[in-house]
């Protein structure tokens, strides 16, 4: 199962993550920009932390996530809340979603690092723009080339607190620009104890140039490039980056 035992800790794990202040600052680039989306997909919504926030803002959202755990998680939370969101278990690079229409498309917390390459995320861009409204918007996230090379690297994270434990170790491969993740856990059991299970991620980075020339080809206008949670240009060691672009196509291609 994909994230089976990670979902279970992921909130924990991602709690000092400000996604409050993400939502914030994608409500300010949708004035910034322009852009007054009513139904919006979240791809790769994983728990719901950025999807439930914006549905909290009044947006018709829809969450889409290759793991069932962690949307069963988001499921949970947003009936807690009496938020009706719909939850798709549907996997990015093969999404089929009917005669389904959106004004904007997200994608946020580096869930596009983790396609494989410049094909995947060929598709997906492309799969996105059918799925768009005439004029819809793709606003997405992407963890840079230097986080990915210099941050991530060959380096190895620990940590260890009463409950639970990691080892996070990565392998860079320098010719195809991706990282490999190997994490091993440790977490206290209600019995006290401690429960091993380990995950392998792989993230892949892209320059600016290279993003924005899938995206031109996938039938996109690149209106926005920024670094995280600003309207300034990206730097050298920028960490984080976002994209918006509009469609210039509709589903069938034709130009707008």
């Amino acid at each position: 199962m994909i994230y089976a035992s990670f979902a279970l800790i992921y909130d924990r794990l991602m709690q000092d993550i400000p996604y409050q202040g993400w939502v914030r600052y994608l409500d300010t680039l949708f004035g910034k920009l322009g852009i007054n989306p009513r139904h919006i997909l979240d791809l790769g919504c994983g728990t719901g932390n950025v999807t439930i926030p914006l549905a909290e803002k009044g947006y018709q959202m829809t969450g889409l996530d290759l793991s069932s755990e962690m949307l069963s998680l988001a499921e949970q939370k947003a009936r807690a809340k009496g938020l009706p969101i719909q939850w798709l278990l549907q996997d990015m690079r093969k999404m089929e979603l009917g005669a389904a229409r959106f004004d904007l498309v997200i994608s946020m917390t580096d869930s596009l690092n983790y396609l494989s390459g410049e094909n995947e995320l060929s598709e997906v861009f492309r799969s996105v723009r059918q799925y768009l409204n005439p004029g819809g918007w793709f606003v997405f996230d992407l963890n840079s080339l230097y986080k990915i090379s210099n941050v991530f690297g060959d380096n190895v994270f620990t940590l260890l607190e009463d409950d639970i434990a990691y080892i996070w170790e990565n392998s860079y491969d320098p010719e195809k620009h991706t990282c490999t993740m190997d994490l091993t856990f440790f977490v206290r059991e209600k019995d006290g104890r401690y429960r091993r299970f380990s995950e392998q991620h792989r993230e892949t980075g892209y320059t600016d140039v290279e993003v924005k020339k899938i995206l031109n080809k996938a039938g996109f206008q690149v209106a926005a490039v920024y670094a995280e949670n600003s309207f300034d240009t990206p730097g050298e060691t920028t960490e984080r980056i976002y994209f918006a672009a509009r469609s210039t196509t509709d589903d069938k291609g034709n130009s707008l």
